[in-house]
């Protein structure tokens, strides 16, 4: 901790030390804590609808139990949230107290889920929809997306099967 009567050495040191290029300006600061408010209210938003589309209580989703129907509420949320935002593995499990490699093994889980499960595809795709009916698009945009990728993958694996034949 700096003393007060030393703030404005401290300020002109760091300004003195840091590269120009590395200084964030005052407006940037705040695009910067518009963007983590938005991620924030996002976040929220999105545990509260998975939570109601799979009736699951919200505070479940912090705790260590293992229950099915928790983790899966989870896996969605992760696989929800990552492409959404960019964000890293370790910054999604931060927020649950997990470790990277099981943000990771969720996403995996929660995308062949999606892939060959229609009830699953079904209650991400209501989902997106609710979230995009709140106001947040990029959900809705994210998962048609990746249905579209889904759907091509199938077509040119049946294009090689007939080649076969």
């Amino acid at each position: 901790m700096i003393p007060f009567r030393h703030m404005e050495r401290f300020e002109l040191l760091w300004t003195m030390i840091t590269p120009r290029y590395e200084r964030l300006t005052s407006e940037q600061i705040e695009m910067q804590k518009e963007m983590e408010n938005e991620r924030d209210m996002f976040w929220s938003a999105l545990e509260d609808v998975t939570c109601s589309v799979l009736g699951v209580p919200s505070q479940a989703l912090y705790t260590k139990t293992r229950k099915r129907e928790i983790v899966t509420a989870r896996q969605m949320i992760f696989f929800i949230i990552r492409p959404c935002y960019v964000l890293t593995l370790k910054n999604v499990g931060d927020r649950y107290k997990k470790d990277h490699a099981t943000i990771l093994h969720g996403i995996n889980q929660a995308s062949a889920q999606v892939e060959w499960d229609k009830q699953y595809r079904y209650n991400v795709e209501r989902i997106c929809y609710l979230l995009s009916e709140i106001g947040y698009a990029k959900p809705m945009i994210f998962f048609s997306k990746f249905v579209e990728h889904i759907e091509y993958k199938k077509e040119l694996a049946l294009k090689k099967k007939s080649k076969i034949k």
